[in-house]
């Protein structure tokens, strides 16, 4: 969706990088915070707080949309993967955790979303409305995934890493079929972004979408790392 008179979003700038800053801050105090006392009683809370933000801030963008004229139902499906990421854990932060759900949602979480805060694909910069969005929900999603993993002490292993690929098929397959069904783009099955992003260098479509695919792999084998690490620093200390 491009609107126009936008302020212009540029890499980098003052306002991408106080973005970033900010919550590599927050991916680090908070869960130091947390891994030094689990139990406080402030950690429900704002875990509570962040899944309820999580939701809002969808909700949010719903209402925008329709505030700007938009009106065809299909263009309002919770399909984006940042979208699904947002509701799975924003579920898991206010209601009872699972972690079935979440050794699937840490890998879509952080292998998409930490990609996205680096180089996002972003229409308007700061101080619209939908900067703000947009980085409440790509922060807001790697924050709740360290939140989940340092409060209840979680681990993912070889096999999350399999099952978060397979789920992955599940909302591509759906989004394909979708797309082409009724002219949109959800996860880009039908055309690539309308902004610049790494996946101008995957080529044009289909190929773009198998050049993904490998990316989301080495991306979750990535993000499995810290725990192998960790695993064997306990093993080699222990």
């Amino acid at each position: 969706m491009i609107i126009p008179d936008l302020p212009p979003f540029i890499w980098f700038s003052n306002s991408h990088l106080a973005a970033m800053f900010l919550s590599i801050f927050l991916f680090i105090y908070i869960p130091y915070r947390i891994y030094k006392n689990p139990k406080a009683s402030w950690v429900g809370m704002i875990s509570k707080s962040l899944g309820i933000l999580l939701i809002g801030n969808e909700l949010g963008w719903v209402v925008y949309k329709l505030s700007l004229g938009h009106t065809y139902w299909a263009e309002f499906m919770p399909f984006e993967l940042c979208t699904i990421n947002a509701y799975l854990l924003g579920i898991l932060l206010i209601f009872r955790p699972s972690y079935a759900i979440f050794e699937v949602v840490y890998f879509w979480a952080m292998a998409g979303t930490v990609q996205g805060i680096i180089t996002p694909r972003l229409f308007a910069g700061y101080p619209h409305y939908l900067f703000f969005e947009y980085f409440i929900t790509h922060s807001g999603i790697v924050l709740a995934a360290l939140i989940l993993v340092f409060h209840y002490h979680w681990k993912v292993t070889w096999l999350s890493v399999w099952r978060a690929f397979l789920w992955l098929q599940v909302p591509a397959f759906i989004n394909l079929v979708f797309d082409f069904t009724f002219n949109v783009n959800y996860m880009f099955m039908r055309e690539l972004p309308k902004v610049s992003s790494v996946m101008d260098y995957f080529g044009q479509w289909p190929w773009y979408i198998f050049a993904c695919e490998v990316f989301a792999l080495i991306s979750f084998i990535f993000y499995l790392l810290p725990f192998l690490l960790f695993k064997r620093l306990k093993k080699a200390t222990s």
